[in-house]
């Protein structure tokens, strides 16, 4: 079998290849497409795993086309819609893992019962926060607590800009991030640090809910998995979270 990093290399000239893509945009900014894929990359690597892929069911899959779909834009050159894409991943998300953990608390007792979700995020994070935290210890996972609230805070950002007035949507050419802050109010730096923090958390919650069977895995095979978007010691702090170590 190749190595997992093999893997990513493979597929991520698939993707920068893919039909109607904006070759000049790509080879531009290539580092930051890159990271980009890379975090879709680990989640699509989890979601088939046999040790985890228990926690993603068909329900997921809306979740991960939204993902995929909102790479798509961004490579085609669609500013607003590559982000109204990915809110709209981000918001699926938060839901499914939360009634994934409520899945898994019912398991262990079928007398549970929880408050119905709507559309408001604010206030699934509400219950997300209430309904966790009997079962996960908030010291020790106190990252996954802060990304529940990050999560909050970077979906109010884009749902500001998705709904922001703009003469230009989609944007269609190489040069599109010249006209960039026009359409989303963002500038190039900016478009990418939020696209990147929002997969991040996004990423994050998924991690953290598969916490049993991670803290089982072979370090060295978690490092190399996390590695592909993450740096050394962001891997590292990961590990040892689901690890339990100090």
């Amino acid at each position: 079998m190749k190595p997992l990093n093999d893997i990513f290399q493979f597929e991520f000239e698939k993707f920068i290849n893919l039909k109607d893509v904006k070759k000049e945009f790509i080879s531009s900014n290539q580092s930051e497409i890159k990271k980009v894929f890379g975090c879709i990359f680990i989640i699509n690597f989890f979601k088939n795993r046999v040790e985890t892929k228990r926690y993603y069911n068909s329900e997921f899959n809306m979740t991960f086309s939204l993902l995929l779909e909102s790479s798509y834009a961004l490579l085609s050159g669609q500013c607003r819609g590559s982000l109204l894409l990915l809110r709209s991943a981000q918001e699926a998300n938060y839901k499914y893992v939360l009634e994934c953990e409520r899945r898994i608390m019912k398991e262990h007792d079928p007398t549970l019962a929880f408050e119905a979700l709507d559309y408001r995020f604010g206030e699934t994070q509400k219950k997300f926060l209430k309904d966790i935290k009997p079962i996960v210890n908030n010291i020790q996972f106190n990252e996954y607590y802060k990304s529940i609230e990050r999560n909050l805070t970077y979906y109010k950002k884009l749902s500001g800009i998705v709904h922001s007035g703009s003469a230009n949507i989609p944007i269609m050419s190489v040069e599109y991030f010249s006209n960039l802050y026009q359409d989303t109010i963002l500038n190039k730096d900016e478009f990418f640090d939020l696209y990147h923090k929002v997969l991040n958390e996004i990423f994050l919650l998924n991690y953290f809910l598969m916490r049993e069977s991670l803290e089982k895995w072979d370090s060295y095979v978690l490092y190399n998995t996390l590695r592909i978007s993450f740096g050394d010691k962001r891997t590292n702090t990961l590990i040892k979270i689901v690890k339990g170590t100090k």
